[in-house]
């Protein structure tokens, strides 16, 4: 009687243990792959700057309107991100881009005591900008947990950058310019699930930088970026 009292509390504590162990292992299941850490990289497309502004020094002011013209360039980040249900996240994201200069076109008043030359027309243009950008961005998977998923989103954040200048129309100059400005995000894109931890993906981002300052208009670029992530 005494072994059968044994083998029947040594059994029930067995069933306790393997339900017990049972439930953790389903809630681990149900909570695996909420974080996710991944890299993007791709091509950015900056859009042209206007200007109308006027500048005076040594006696000489210019007076000038017109647009700055850019080269498409590239960008490479690191990303990490909560999952916190099939079709809500939230990631925060650490980016480098870089682009050269373009074009200058417009229209150019020269003054100097009593004398004004005016010219117009456009001048090839050699320089970078480079900017460092950190944002958050909420991300929503409209069609929920499967393994294609549209996603839309939007971020906010700020973006560092810094500008050179080192020739216009073949004459060397030497220019430099540097800030730190809100930036906002719009995104669509697409992710497919290719194993039980890892995604591939591609994003459209729209940027907006608060970059405008005395007759300069704000920055605004497309971005282009391919995308693989890791679930843990």
């Amino acid at each position: 009687m005494m072994m059968r009292t044994l083998l029947l509390i040594a059994a029930g504590i067995g069933f306790g243990a393997g339900a017990a162990l049972a439930q953790d292992q389903g809630q681990a299941s149900m909570k695996s792959g909420n974080f996710y850490a991944g890299v993007m990289a791709g091509v950015v497309m900056p859009e042209d700057v206007s200007f109308s502004s006027n500048a005076s020094q040594g006696g000489t002011t210019v007076t000038a309107s017109g647009k700055f013209e850019y080269q498409p360039g590239y960008s490479a980040s690191a990303y990490m991100g909560y999952r916190f249900n099939p079709y809500l996240r939230g990631e925060v994201e650490g980016a480098y881009a870089r682009f050269d200069y373009d074009k200058i076109s417009g229209n150019f008043t020269l003054t100097q005591g009593s004398t004004n030359v005016t010219v117009s027309g456009s001048a090839d243009m050699d320089g970078e900008v480079q900017s460092w950008l950190g944002l958050a961005r909420g991300v929503v998977s409209p069609l929920g947990k499967s393994k294609i998923q549209p996603l839309l989103g939007g971020g906010v954040g700020v973006a560092r950058h810094e500008e050179k200048i080192t020739s216009i129309g073949g004459t060397a100059v030497s220019a430099k310019a540097d800030g730190t400005d809100l930036a906002l995000e719009g995104m669509a894109g697409l992710e497919a699930e290719v194993s039980s931890s890892i995604d591939l993906g591609i994003r459209y981002r729209y940027l907006w930088i608060d970059s405008g300052d005395k007759g300069f208009d704000d920055s605004t670029a497309h971005n282009v970026v391919g995308s693989v992530s890791y679930r843990f």
